[in-house]
C-alpha cells in the first residue's frame, strides 16, 4: 500500500528487525546530544560545574550552523543603534563572550564590529573564521574534560516510564548505548525529545532552506564600488584585516537591481544577499539561495534540496561572474556540508515564548538569560532597544523527565521563533541548560525540581548577564 504526504510516497511495508542487545560504551552525567550552537556551550557548562558531560555529533567538528550556514552571530548586544540616545549594551557573555575571547587571541575573529549601515537590522556583527574556530573550540571542550563522540548519529532514546535515561547511537563502532543522569537535547531538529514520545509540532510547511557559498579571488573593494555607485547596499561593516586595504568585513546588497539576476531570484524565492569577507579578496559567505516549502525531516525532500540548491549556487555564482564587477575572475571555494535549516520539530514546553513576550521586552521571574535581536528587524523590533527573558520553564519539555533542550527546537510562533533560533539566543540557551544539567546532578534533582534561584546564582556569578 503507498501512502502519500507532502507529495512524498511512502511504502508502508515493514520489516521485523530481531531483538538485540546494546552494549553500553559510556555512562555520564550529562549527555549533550547535537554539538552545535547550543550544544557546545550546554556542554562546556555542564563540565565547569562538575559534571561528567559527553557529546554527540553526526559530523567531524563542532559548531552546527555557526560554521555550517550562519555568517555572522547575531547579536551579542541590544539593537541599540536603532533607537536613537539607547544605551549600547552587551546582553550576552558569560561563556559566549568567552569564546569569541578566545577566537581573537587565536586571530579568528575581529570582535563585535558595529554596523555602518543596516544598523536597524543589527547594531554589531560578529565574524569568527570557521576553521580556526574548529580547533579553538576542540582546546576548550578538552580542557574542560569533555568527552566527545563525532561521526555518530543518535537513532533512538533510552527511556524507563517517563525518565529519559540516555541515547542509542550508531557509528563506524556499531550500534550502542550511552547512559546519562540528565540528557540535553540540542540536534535542533529536536530528536531525542521526538524518539522519547515528547510532543513536537512539525512546522512543515512554514519552514525554508538555504546554502551559503563562499567565492574567492574577489575584487571586494570593485564590487561594492559598484554596489555603492547603484545605491545597492543594505548592509555594511569595516575592520581591518591585516596588512591590505580591504577592510570591507560586511556587506548586505540589493541584487533585484540587477534585471537579468532578478529574474532568477524572484523564480526561487531568493533574497539579499547578505555576505561576509574574513580574508582579503574572499567572499567567504553569501546568502541568498532557498526552497520553500520543504519538509527538512524526509530523506527524499532533504536529497532533493541538496540537489536543487548546490544548482542554485551554480547559477548564482555565474550570474555573479557576468554581471558584477570584481567577480570576474571569482570561483566558488565553499559550500557547507548540510544546507542550512531554520526550522523543522519544535518541542512542547512548559512555556512557549510568544511574539508579544518578545517585542514588549517581557521579563520572567525564572529567566535563565535574556536576548534583545530579532531577524525580521527593522520590521520587528524589541521596543526601546530592550531585551526580554528567556524562562526556565521555555527548556524544560512537558511530560518527560531528566531532559532538556535548548537551540532552534523552541517558539512554536514562526515570528517569536525567528529571535529564539538565532545563533547568539542558541548560545545563551546553551550555557543554561548545561549549568541546570550539572546542578541536577550535583543536587540529585530532577530538572524539573531544580531551584531556579540557585541555578540563577550560579549562572550570574559565571558571568550571564541578567540586566
Amino acid at each position: 500500500m503507498i501512502n502519500k504526504n507532502y507529495g512524498v510516497i511512502r511504502m508502508e511495508k515493514v520489516v521485523i528487525e530481531r531483538k538485540r542487545n546494546t552494549p553500553v560504551r559510556l555512562e555520564c552525567d550529562v549527555l549533550v546530544a547535537g554539538g552545535g550552537t547550543a550544544g557546545i556551550v550546554a556542554a562546556l557548562a555542564a563540565a565547569r560545574n562538575g559534571a561528567k558531560t559527553v557529546v554527540i555529533d553526526r559530523y567531524g567538528y563542532l559548531g552546527g550552523t555557526m560554521l555550517n550556514g550562519a555568517g555572522p552571530l547575531h547579536s551579542f548586544f541590544n539593537l541599540y543603534k536603532a533607537f536613537p540616545g539607547a544605551e549600547k549594551t552587551q546582553v550576552v557573555k558569560g561563556i559566549p563572550q568567552e569564546i569569541i575571547d578566545r577566537m581573537i587571541e587565536a586571530g579568528g575573529s575581529f570582535g563585535h564590529v558595529e554596523q555602518e549601515k543596516g544598523y536597524s537590522y543589527d547594531s554589531t556583527v560578529t565574524l569568527i573564521d570557521w576553521e580556526i574556530f574548529k580547533g579553538v573550540i576542540f582546546d576548550m571542550m578538552c580542557e574542560a574534560g569533555v568527552k566527545l563522540l563525532l561521526h555518530t548519529l543518535i537513532v533512538d532514546t533510552i527511556k524507563e516510564g517517563n525518565k529519559v535515561k540516555g541515547v542509542i547511537i550508531e557509528s563506524k563502532s556499531g550500534r550502542e548505548a550511552v547512559l546519562a543522569n540528565i540528557v540535553i537535547d540540542a540536534t535542533g531538529d529536536a530528536d531525542v525529545a521526538y524518539k522519547a514520545g515528547v510532543k513536537c509540532i512539525n512546522t512543515y510547511p512554514d519552514g525554508h532552506v538555504g546554502m551559503p557559498f563562499g567565492m574567492a579571488n574577489v575584487n571586494i573593494k570593485k564590487a561594492v564600488s559598484y554596489f555603492e555607485d547603484n545605491d545597492m547596499i543594505t548592509q555594511i561593516a569595516y575592520a581591518k584585516k591585516g596588512d591590505c586595504d580591504d577592510n570591507i568585513i560586511r556587506v548586505g546588497f540589493n541584487l533585484k537591481k540587477i534585471p537579468a539576476i532578478r529574474e532568477y531570484m524572484e523564480k526561487h524565492g531568493m533574497f539579499g544577499p547578505l555576505s561576509v569577507s574574513f580574508h582579503e579578496n574572499d567572499m567567504s559567505f553569501i546568502n541568498c539561495t532557498n526552497i520553500k516549502p520543504l519538509d527538512a525531516l524526509d530523506v527524499e525532500e532533504i536529497t532533493r534540496a541538496e540537489i536543487e540548491l548546490r544548482k542554485q549556487v551554480v547559477e548564482m555564482s555565474k550570474l555573479f561572474k557576468k554581471y558584477i564587477p570584481g567577480f570576474e575572475n571569482a570561483y566558488i571555494s565553499w559550500t557547507p556540508i548540510h544546507f542550512g535549516v531554520r526550522r523543522t520539530r519544535i518541542v512542547e514546553c512548559e512555556h512557549d515564548i510568544t511574539i508579544d513576550e518578545i517585542v514588549n521586552a517581557k521579563r520572567f521571574d525564572d529567566e535563565v538569560a535574556v536576548y534583545g535581536f530579532h531577524d525580521c528587524a527593522p520590521r520587528i523590533m524589541i521596543k526601546n532597544a530592550g531585551v526580554y527573558g528567556i524562562p526556565y520553564r521555555a527548556l524544560l519539555p512537558k511530560g518527560v523527565e531528566n531532559l532538556l533542550v535548548a537551540g532552534r527546537l523552541i517558539s512554536s510562533d514562526w515570528e517569536a521563533h525567528m529571535s529564539t533560533r538565532n545563533t547568539v539566543s542558541c548560545m545563551v540557551q546553551g550555557q543554561a541548560v548545561g549549568t541546570a544539567a550539572a546542578l541536577c546532578t550535583k543536587t540529585g534533582v530532577s530538572p524539573r525540581m531544580l531551584d531556579v534561584k540557585l541555578l540563577q546564582k550560579t549562572l550570574k556569578e559565571q558571568g550571564v548577564y541578567f540586566g
